[in-house]
């Protein structure tokens, strides 16, 4: 008798619980969410025209595959639940890609993808040549390593070939002095949470990229460091484990503070530190207002009548204000949004300082197709 019941109750819970979960997916994919902040990216929708063809080659099976996925209910509780299980209970390295060691979050890649390097260096190469190649100019180019190439020296995770990706670089661009980087960096000059470094840290990297720029002699190399608590970065929300938030450092002086940053986009004139972007999605776009496509940063304090041009991803937005003081004004031109064609419409190339300042990241991504 006691084991007839034993059997009711779990067919009971059981049954309960189906009846739970479809009253809570019916609630939720009649008011499905669009996007996820946790993970900055947009869910997945139901699919609007489904057909018999679509259902034969199994695209639309696949949309519900993914709709029901990204908008099943308590979502969120079972992404931490399984992020904790696979890292604190079976102690894998790592959980959808990302490994976290000693606090620190990176994404974890096996190899670059050929295609996407070459296209990102083709574009660079075109751009270089076709507009810059003869402007008068001193002419650097630096690769910024990702977090994963810490990952891979300090605890043996895969990695790219970091090496090769150098030397394609410099073959893709002769006519620039490549400045390295790499080795005046470690994986404390990240943030923890996210993908991108703190700017406090930046300074002997700055007057690296200004020795070979030729305006080393202008930088007095003094701030003041102000912080902001509670950035909680990219990496924060897709790790699903809710880390211990990072901290923004920043840095400024006289000279920042007196400099105007106008953005071609809007018109507008602002300041290098946008306070309104703290409360944004991405409080890193807190530094020259995030991602834009050309910007003009003056410095009417400055004691020389150089300029420079600076051709960018995200990582140029925290270290370019560490080159102001030795240039009257700094040009930020993303690519990835301003075609190079038109670039030259907007603003007069000639007898400018030139620096290419990419992440490994965005070369071996999609970002200039």
């Amino acid at each position: 008798m006691n084991q007839k019941l034993k059997q009711i109750a779990v067919t009971a819970s059981f049954v309960l619980t189906l009846l739970v979960f479809t009253i809570f997916c019916g609630l939720r994919f009649q008011n499905p969410q669009a996007t996820s902040e946790s993970e900055r990216r947009p869910l997945a929708q139901l699919p609007k025209k489904v057909t018999g063809k679509t259902i034969l080659d199994k695209s639309a099976i696949s949309a519900f595959e993914k709709y029901t996925v990204d908008q099943f209910p308590c979502r969120e509780m079972f992404r931490s639940l399984k992020a904790h299980v696979q890292l604190d209970v079976l102690r894998l390295s790592e959980n959808n890609h990302l490994a976290i060691r000693n606090g620190s979050i990176a994404k974890v890649e096996g190899a670059f993808k050929e295609e996407l390097v070459d296209y990102s260096l083709g574009r660079l190469s075109y751009v270089y040549e076709e507009l810059l190649k003869n402007n008068g100019g001193t002419h650097v180019v630096s690769i910024i390593p990702d977090k994963n190439y810490f990952f891979a020296k300090e605890y043996g995770y895969l990695s790219p070939d970091y090496e090769a990706l150098t030397k394609k670089v410099q073959e893709a661009l002769p006519g620039m002095t490549y400045v390295d980087v790499f080795s005046k960096l470690t994986l404390s000059d990240y943030y923890r949470t996210d993908t991108h470094w703190s700017q406090e840290r930046l300074l002997p990297i700055a007057k690296e990229l200004a020795k070979g720029l030729g305006s080393e002699s202008l930088l007095t190399g003094k701030y003041d460091v102000k912080e902001i608590e509670g950035f909680k970065g990219v990496y924060y929300g897709q790790s699903a484990l809710s880390p211990k938030p990072d901290t923004i450092k920043y840095l400024t002086n006289e000279t920042l503070d007196a400099c105007t940053v106008f953005d071609y986009e809007t018109n507008k004139t602002g300041k290098i530190y946008d306070e309104k972007k703290l409360t944004g999605k991405d409080p890193y776009e807190f530094f020259l207002s995030g991602t834009k496509a050309l910007l003009r940063i003056d410095n009417p304090n400055a004691t020389s009548k150089k300029q420079l041009l600076v051709f960018r991803d995200s990582f140029g937005s925290s270290l370019t204000p560490l080159l102001v003081e030795g240039y009257q004004s700094i040009y930020l031109i993303d690519i990835r949004y301003v075609a190079p064609e038109y670039l030259t419409k907007l603003i007069d190339v000639a007898d400018k300082d030139v620096l290419f300042l990419y992440s490994a990241l965005v070369l071996n991504s999609k970002a200039f197709k």
